[in-house]
């Protein structure tokens, strides 16, 4: 029979039982214990049941451990629970110091010892506020460390979006010189040869002239002409060089910084939860990243047949939302690559020759109006990166698939 040192850890040990043989799911109590829980207090001759269960059952054991401490079950009782190394051994001393028998005293030594014995409890109490004080200022900081460490790691992932974005711009500065530089050969030539025409129209005006004086047999009106045809290349020589001008010049649409739009409370941004509620906002733009998508599900088939399969379930879907859908498929596959007319709230474009979609896709983000929320579509990291850095909001393929599945 246990001592009566263990009475607390019986007794809580009993209402564990109990308690969980009402909750709701049931937590079933150990089977020997089952008979005793109509009772409404521990029935005295279940103590020895209680403990044999608690010594050999080890996860009743551990479900009794998590809700006690050393004030309720005392020193013995945790120890017994935790079953530190010595356990046994601290139970037995316990268990004697216990059972020793108490000396006669007189009345003055009685009250020594219960002044000694209300000192120590007070000791013990405010050492057991100091003790809680001092765990809950641990958990305090542990807390802070969990938010500083969360805001370094926030703080690394912005700074790899910066320079992945300093990357980009770098790349187009260099193809936007390499550009240029082509252009301002292009127009050395022209310009050479509008000087040329104009010193033939000259030299045609002098013969004239000459032929006119001596009587020879071209007119002012073979001179008009010629000089009116001479007159024409130059303005389309002109013409060509404006055009050749503003495409090597990079276009750069101002728009207003744009930030994501925010999701309601409790859903996802990775769930097609949430793609089923960016798609429905009003004037939502949505930059797909074509072959990202069809080549997730669909790489077996021809490009043809993945971008016109793409194409129809955007139909479906923009038929049943507020949003219009911007597709973009890189053009080195596409004999004649460029911008789609929109058909249905869908339109299909290619990336130019050399440039790919996912560049064009990050670039879009910044031309679309400021009043119009974007959400772009892609599982390629560079890509999410490039359209979070802009301010779009950002949903994977396999969210869009299971849209249109």
């Amino acid at each position: 029979m246990p001592s009566e040192l263990f009475d607390p850890l019986l007794e809580l040990a009993f209402s564990v039982a109990q308690k969980g043989h009402k909750t709701k799911p049931r937590v079933a109590a150990p089977a020997r214990l089952t008979p005793m829980l109509r009772f409404t207090k521990m029935p005295a001759r279940a103590r020895q049941t209680i403990w044999d269960v608690l010594d050999s059952d080890e996860e009743f054991r551990a479900r009794v451990a998590k809700k006690a401490d050393e004030r309720t079950v005392g020193r013995a009782g945790m120890a017994m629970l935790e079953r530190d190394d010595g356990w046994q051994e601290l139970i037995d001393r316990l268990v004697e110091a216990a059972e020793e028998p108490v000396l006669d005293m007189g009345a003055s030594d009685a009250r020594k010892a219960e002044h000694r014995l209300g000192v120590a409890e007070r000791s013990l109490a405010r050492m057991t506020d100091e003790l809680d004080a001092a765990t809950t200022e641990r958990d305090e900081l542990a807390k802070e460390l969990d938010d500083i460490r969360a805001a370094h790691a926030a703080a690394v992932e912005e700074l790899a979006t910066i320079r992945e974005s300093n990357r980009d711009l770098a790349e187009q500065r260099q193809r936007a010189v390499a550009e240029l530089k082509k252009t301002e050969v292009v127009m050395a030539r022209h310009i050479t040869e509008r000087k040329l025409a104009e010193q033939q129209l000259q030299d045609m005006a002098a013969a004239q002239l000459s032929t006119t004086l001596d009587g020879g047999a071209i007119t002012d009106a073979e001179v008009r002409d010629h000089a009116d045809r001479l007159a024409e290349q130059a303005a389309s020589l002109a013409d060509s060089v404006a055009q050749l001008r503003e495409r090597a010049t990079p276009q750069r649409t101002p728009v207003a910084r744009r930030t994501p739009m925010p999701l309601p409370p409790g859903v996802h941004d990775d769930g097609a939860e949430a793609a089923e509620y960016l798609i429905r906002i009003p004037k939502m733009v949505v930059l797909v990243d074509g072959y990202n998508v069809t080549r997730s599900v669909h790489d077996d088939w021809s490009i043809e047949e993945q971008r016109l399969w793409l194409a129809q379930g955007l139909r479906t879907l923009a038929s049943r939302c507020a949003a219009t859908f911007d597709v973009v498929f890189d053009g080195a596959d596409v004999p004649s690559s460029g911008t789609g007319e929109r058909d249905s709230g869908v339109c299909i474009r290619f990336s130019p020759d050399g440039v790919e979609a996912d560049d064009v896709v990050i670039d879009a983000v910044r031309t679309v109006a400021a009043d119009h929320p974007v959400t772009v579509v892609s599982s390629d990291k560079r890509v999410v990166r490039g359209a979070k850095a802009n301010g779009a909001n950002t949903i994977s393929s396999q969210q869009l698939l299971e849209l249109l599945n």
